[in-house]
Formats: C-alpha cells, sequence, structure tokens
C-alpha cells in the first residue's frame, strides 16, 4: 500500500497537532504538580513551625558554646566533630527556616486588605502563635463557624505560594511556537 504525497502531509499535520496537544497536557500537568507541591511544602512549615521554634529556642546559645568549644573539651567516645559540625548544621537552618517563616507571615500580613486580614489572624492562630488553638477556639474567638474556620485557613494558605516562592509560584501560561 502507498500513500500519496497528500495522505502523507495530512498525516503527518494531524500527527504534529496531536504531539503538540501532548505536550501542552504534558506541561499543564507539571505545573500542576509544582503548585500542589509548594501548598504541600507550605502546609508542611505550618504545621511544623511551633516545633522548630522550639528546637531554636536556645540555639544562639548552644551554636556559641559549640564555637567556643575546643577539640580537647571533647568527649571523643560520645561525641565526634562531625556530629558537632551536623548538630550546628541543624540548628543554623532550623533558626534561618523559623526567620524565613516569620518574615514571609509578616509580609502575607501586610499584603492582606481588611477582608484578607482574617484569614491571616485565623492562619496565626492555627499555625503560628505560641499557643495552639483549636479549630472550636478561633471559631469562638473571631466570632465565625467551624466551617469558615476551615474556608479562611485554605484561603490563606492559597495565597502564600506567591509571597514564601515569588514568580516560580506564578502560573503563568507558555506559548508554543
Amino acid at each position: 500500500m502507498h500513500l500519496t504525497e497528500k495522505q502523507l502531509k495530512l498525516i503527518t499535520e494531524v500527527a504534529s497537532q496531536e504531539a503538540v496537544k501532548a505536550f501542552k497536557a504534558d506541561l499543564e500537568k507539571q505545573e500542576e504538580v509544582k503548585h500542589d507541591r509548594r501548598l504541600h511544602n507550605i502546609k508542611l512549615l505550618l504545621k511544623n513551625y511551633r516545633s522548630l521554634v522550639l528546637h531554636c529556642e536556645d540555639t544562639r546559645e548552644e551554636l556559641e558554646e559549640l564555637q567556643e568549644t575546643s577539640i580537647q573539651d571533647l568527649d571523643v567516645e560520645q561525641i565526634n566533630l562531625e556530629s558537632i559540625e551536623s548538630i550546628k548544621r541543624s540548628k543554623k537552618k532550623s533558626l534561618a527556616m523559623v526567620y524565613f517563616i516569620q518574615g514571609k507571615m509578616e509580609a502575607y500580613k501586610r499584603a492582606c486588605d481588611s477582608k484578607e486580614i482574617r484569614y491571616y489572624r485565623v492562619l496565626e492562630k492555627k499555625y503560628i502563635t505560641s499557643r495552639k488553638y483549636t479549630i472550636d477556639e478561633i471559631a469562638a474567638v473571631e466570632h465565625i463557624d467551624r466551617a469558615t474556620v476551615h474556608r479562611y485557613l485554605h484561603k490563606a494558605v492559597e495565597q502564600l505560594p506567591v509571597i514564601f516562592f515569588g514568580i516560580d509560584a506564578v502560573p503563568l501560561k507558555k506559548e508554543l511556537q
């Protein structure tokens, strides 16, 4: 069976169009996965914020002590230099992340309009304040119902990716040529 040039051209055009559609669909899926991963990461940071703060409470003093500790003062049987360096790196990373989250939450608060500030207050009570509020307590303090608390939390978290990740979180459409 031989195909004419016209048939080959038609097959090529259709195949090209389908390939472009599949490529665009794949790009959209990748962007969606990136967006989901960013939201997941933000939620993880918020859920673990209080624990990070506890981990960092005495970090500055501990880091200064570790900096001033000489190798001769170490009990080599119990701890080695690598583990001290690892602890110092971990503490520094944790402290940096706490400051990062605090800065981003402050930026979010400043970006809120008069309606959105309610979302911030709910988010703050749920994840940031030293006292952990339950959904019922937040609802009572904010004079809203439980469903509204959940809705406000969702709206607040949806607004955070750009504040946390900048332009990388903006779902820009890419034109294919």
